[in-house]
């Protein structure tokens, strides 16, 4: 087989190899412009928690960089839009229903129902960017999946804590480790503009928000757990020791 025919292996259009970005923690690119993140948790009871699930054609990326890793034993959602719950159907369905499917109790309805319509408003975007997302929704969008279980805060897993960030989306979770000050916070904040391209991290737009000044109190608590990484769900990470400060001055702007 030649070199060139592996380069078109399926795995690496969906997603980049996954990086380590701190200990047990690996970090997926997918996407054709590797702007959606899937981050691989190595669970001290074995194999991998998936924290959020990234477009529907990451599922065979995902179930193989899981896979050298103990497998995967756990999907937890960030929220339920459709770019975040893209993989997660089949992710279930791959395990027979053994590999289950958590998020936060608000925002189980949309992860079973429209993945985020009921709440965007899409008037408030340019007609161009308007008929992009409407396409690409369908793209990264796999479909309702079933939720398993929900969490809330305080709840352990893998070894971080579940902290709540609601705003953006119903419902809208991080996983937050205080040992290295480390923050998984799904579209707490975005560091992708309305065209994908990469930006400073900001507040996501109004037209992308559930309720906008909640999402700006979350980015605030955010920043006050001072931590030193954080992984949102686009591009990323945010890393240094102004991390604090950056994530104030997205919450003010």
């Amino acid at each position: 087989m030649s070199s060139t025919f592996r380069l078109r292996d399926p795995r690496r259009l969906a997603a980049a190899k996954p990086e380590r970005i701190a200990d047990g923690v690996h970090l997926l690119r997918g996407g054709p412009t590797r702007t959606m993140n899937v981050v691989l948790v190595e669970d001290p009871a074995g194999g991998v928690v998936a924290f959020d699930a990234g477009e529907r054609s990451m599922v065979t990326a995902i179930l193989a960089a899981a896979g050298t890793l103990g497998g995967l034993r756990r999907v937890v959602l960030g929220h339920g839009d459709t770019d975040h719950r893209g993989a997660a159907p089949a992710l279930r369905a791959a395990g027979g229903g053994a590999i289950p499917v958590a998020c936060h109790a608000d925002a189980r309805p949309h992860a079973e129902g429209r993945g985020g319509r009921d709440y965007w408003k899409p008037a408030l975007l340019p007609l161009p960017v308007r008929l992009f997302h409407g396409a690409m929704h369908h793209v990264w969008d796999g479909g309702p999946v079933q939720v398993d279980e929900t969490l809330a805060e305080g709840d352990v897993v893998a070894g971080f804590t579940v902290i709540e960030l609601p705003g953006h989306a119903p419902g809208l979770i991080g996983l937050w480790r205080a040992a290295d000050r480390l923050a998984l916070v799904s579209d707490a904040f975005y560091m992708t503009s309305m065209w994908g391209h990469p930006q400073p991290p900001a507040l996501p737009l109004e037209a992308y928000n559930h309720d906008t000044g909640q999402a700006r109190a979350s980015l605030r608590k955010l920043a006050a757990l001072d931590p030193l990484t954080v992984v949102p769900g686009h591009l990323g990470p945010l890393t240094g020791h102004d991390v604090r400060a950056t994530l104030q001055r997205a919450a003010d702007a």
